[in-house]
């Protein structure tokens, strides 16, 4: 632990914390706007607007139909500096979606929480809470709110507000039935004390470190939820529950509770973002968002943000039509796949001076674009044998042909690669994990595969299993992705050569997420997320932990959920590293040797395996769509384009 717990820090605008809460070599908290983003050009007297808000509201202020802009705002408006310059007010930012997927809607609506990280992603900022004070060594953190701030239909947001989440949600056993680790520290979870209207205390046993960036993560463990509406729908607030349970025709108060939370759907579900929902996923081919009256920040010159209107995303049921639509120039800014594809990329380079836009480089922190897991803890003990043998998943490895892959798949973009971190992490500087058994040898998978003693082989070729079985892996793979299929398509040929036989079952992303919860697969395939930074926060590709697929009942004795296993002991020593030197050090260097540890044990184990680090990640910008900065990360434990504070975009004419 570090020397300094016991030190006090007082974090407040224009003061920042000093050396011993850090990410990257960087200040962990920072306060000072000048600090958070650096300004944008523009600012100057000769440039200054004459508005201080939307002229749409101004019409309504002037109708008597809303209150004027000072009582609309808190005290202190958080102050966003615009990236480029001054914006200015309207225009509808056309967005899009793939089918039900929200990852669009989470990067750029959604993503407004208490504390959120700064652009450069290098410290954690003050929003809605307008200060933080951390004490006991990074056990207690007491959060200000925004004295004055509203939500969108007008009513006070308030300390009461966190506290109905901690007490009916957080508490409350038939909405939380497992507390996630990341809220509970020292066997203990976490703890909420209302100090005063616009104070909150959150308490942990022992020091947290990770907290505030556990906060400002794409999914906030520490929910803001509009108390004033939402009781009606909770039976401990609501005596008539059933009555209204019934009137819905719902079996449970539970089923009313997640369909008035359901941001995507609920239209009258009051918000503390910059637009609210005025039509949901489920109602038609748009999922609509418009200006929030009430939004509590404003740029330098106090003119109320956001600048653009509305936000549109089109629901595309089919990667070829957004593309195009994209290309002739019907999207303003995206950047998740299929535009991300590097297969797409030709197509819209081509036609980007018609269309009129950019496409502009992203750093990318994926550390694979495709990881394989096996289910280690498969409910077949023949199965589950059979993949917990490293010599049997290194043989899988030596199988596969990466350069093919990367040629035939990927435009002859990537290098190969294991899920392993990135090689420019700071907490890592070998590619040892990264390169380990990326070789296409069938003699050595031969070799390994005789080793686990699975030598007998069927007529067709295929190895057996001590019962005789040929061996055949299914492996699951989500739609979305569509490119995982021809990836697996190579390797079905290469895999067949050394005895195993590859079948392919590709799911509905409606049907992947909830086939993935049962545990029921041989084997599954996703993107290798948190390969950079967020890997501090997800380590699920170094050991079996929330999200991760390869050992789902490790991962829930992890996590203390059921049905659980207790994993082998060099997995429990990750567990432990994990906990006690990453979450629980306050000292960085501290933090980066314990991942260093971590690292170390997942490459002497090889619990999964991957294919090639992703190619170059591009985001496309139309020429009239502006404070989009130029070097954004892509990731989402930055959740991508959210900290570079979406309100400051602004639309021009063409």
């Amino acid at each position: 632990m570090s020397g300094k717990k016991s030190r006090r820090d007082l974090l407040t605008l224009g003061a920042t914390v000093g050396g011993t809460l850090l990410l990257g070599g960087c200040d962990f908290l920072a306060t000072d706007p000048s600090r958070d983003d650096s300004p944008g050009r523009g600012t100057s007297a000769g440039e200054r607007q004459t508005e201080i808000e939307a002229p749409t509201l101004a019409q309504r202020v002037k109708a008597g139909d809303l209150p004027p802009l000072k009582e609309r705002l808190p005290d202190q408006p958080r102050v966003i500096q615009p990236v480029e310059r001054l914006g200015t007010y309207g225009g509808t930012w056309r967005n899009a979606l793939i089918g039900s997927d929200v990852n669009s809607i989470i990067g750029t609506w959604k993503y407004d929480p208490l504390v959120m990280w700064d652009r450069k992603w290098e410290n954690v900022v003050p929003n809605v809470a307008e200060n933080v004070e951390i004490s006991g060594g990074g056990r207690e953190y007491l959060f200000t709110l925004r004295r004055g701030m509203k939500w969108s239909d007008g009513e006070p947001l308030t300390a009461d507000d966190i506290m109905f989440w901690y007490e009916a949600v957080f508490k409350n056993k038939e909405l939380t039935p497992v507390i996630s680790n990341w809220l509970q520290f020292g066997g203990e979870p976490l703890l909420a004390e209302k100090v005063d209207d616009y104070k909150v205390r959150f308490s942990f046993a022992q020091p947290y470190a990770l907290f505030l960036q556990q906060l400002a993560d794409w999914d906030p463990i520490v929910e803001l939820l509009p108390s004033h509406y939402l009781k009606q729908f909770h039976k401990d607030h609501n005596p008539e529950i059933d009555a209204l349970v019934k009137k819905e025709k719902l079996s449970s108060w539970v089923d009313l509770w997640y369909l008035r939370t359901d941001i995507y759907n609920n239209t009258e579900l009051p918000t503390h973002r910059g637009w609210r929902l005025t039509n949901g996923l489920s109602s038609g081919d748009r999922v609509v968002y418009d200006r929030n009256p009430y939004y509590f920040a404003v740029d330098p010159q106090g003119r109320q943000l956001p600048y653009i209107d509305r936000i549109t995303y089109q629901i595309f049921n089919q990667d070829e039509v957004l593309i195009l639509r994209a290309a002739s120039g019907e999207i303003d800014m995206y950047h998740h796949d299929p535009i991300a594809n590097p297969r797409n990329r030709p197509v819209l380079a081509r036609d980007a001076e018609r269309g009129g836009y950019k496409l502009w480089r992203m750093r990318d922190t994926q550390m694979n674009a495709m990881g394989i897991c096996l289910n280690l803890t498969h409910k077949d003990p023949v199965k589950r044998s059979m993949y917990q043998n490293k010599d049997f998943r290194i043989a899988l490895s030596y199988a596969i042909n990466r350069p093919e892959i990367i040629k035939a798949v990927y435009q002859r973009q990537g290098k190969p690669w294991q899920t392993a971190p990135r090689p420019e992490v700071p907490f890592y500087d070998s590619d040892d994990i990264g390169t380990q058994y990326t070789e296409y040898d069938l003699d050595r998978a031969n070799e390994h595969l005789d080793k686990t003693g699975y030598q007998e082989r069927s007529s067709g070729g295929i190895r057996l299993d001590p019962n005789g079985n040929p061996i055949a892996i299914t492996v699951l793979t989500d739609v979305r992705y569509f490119e995982m299929a021809d990836v697996l398509q190579l390797m079905k040929g290469s895999w067949r050569e050394v005895g195993i036989d590859l079948r392919i079952e590709n799911l509905d992303t409606s049907l992947y997420g909830p086939r993935k919860q049962t545990g029921d697969y041989d084997c599954t395939t996703d993107i290798g997320e948190y390969g950079s930074k967020g890997m501090i926060l997800d380590p699920r590709w170094l050991f079996a932990t929330s999200g991760s697929s390869f050992a789902p009942l490790w991962s829930n004795w992890y996590e203390g959920a059921t049905p659980s296993e207790e994993p082998p002991e060099p997995m429990k020593r990750q567990m432990a590293i994990y906990h006690d030197e990453v979450e629980g050090s306050l000292d960085l260097e501290a933090r980066y040797e314990g991942m260093r540890k971590i690292i170390e044990i997942a490459r002497d184990e090889f619990w999964t395996m991957g294919i090639s680090l992703p190619a170059q990640s591009v985001a496309l910008v139309k020429n009239n769509f502006h404070n989009v900065p130029k070097d954004m990360w892509y990731s989402t434990s930055w959740p991508t384009p959210g900290p570079s504070n979406i309100c400051q975009y602004f639309i021009t004419e063409e």
